[in-house]
């Protein structure tokens, strides 16, 4: 490496810094695992992911109608 004058990136190790002890107990199933709805717009469920482009990142969120399983609202940001 020396030779070739290349040299080793180093990465900072990710470092948890807000711990909420009690996050667990305030969250609710309210699905309860049913993930079939009879009826349309009565489940909704997000997700947001990111792309690396040219020029950074973009992060992309969408929201899904469980009953039909279509996208109904994203956005780039």
């Amino acid at each position: 490496m020396r030779e070739e004058d290349i040299k080793a990136i180093w990465v900072k190790p990710f470092v948890r810094t807000t711990i909420d002890p009690d996050f667990d107990h305030k969250l609710k199933n309210i699905l309860n695992r049913q993930f079939n709805p009879t009826t349309p717009n009565t489940v909704w469920v997000t997700d947001i992911t990111y792309c690396y482009t040219l020029t950074g990142f973009v992060y992309l969120t969408s929201v899904m109608d469980l009953h039909s399983c279509k996208i109904i609202g994203r956005r780039p940001f």
